[in-house]
């Protein structure tokens, strides 16, 4: 395979995960994780003040997916924003 059809492939596979990742039943859609640029996109905050928030313990606690890698569980995400909304 070429490089033009490698990327066209991967664009494709990309392309269908979303599909089915975006259209998941909401009771498991509100535990898919999402990482700390998804997180802070949900929130609609930058991604370094999505870190100040973290660090200020104003955010959901994240569940650890590796030694550096944090993840946040959607749900939990909507239910913080509800209760800073309340």
């Amino acid at each position: 395979m070429s490089k033009p059809e490698i990327l066209t492939a991967d664009i494709a596979r990309d392309r269908v995960l979303n599909t089915a990742l975006n259209n998941l039943p909401p009771d498991l859609a509100r535990h898919r994780i999402l990482d700390s640029t998804e997180a802070a996109t949900f929130w609609g905050v930058s991604v370094p003040h999505w870190r100040r928030l973290y660090r200020a313990n104003e955010v959901p606690a994240p569940i650890k997916l590796g030694a550096r890698k944090l993840g946040w569980r959607v749900g939990d995400l909507i239910d913080a924003l509800a209760a800073r909304a309340a």
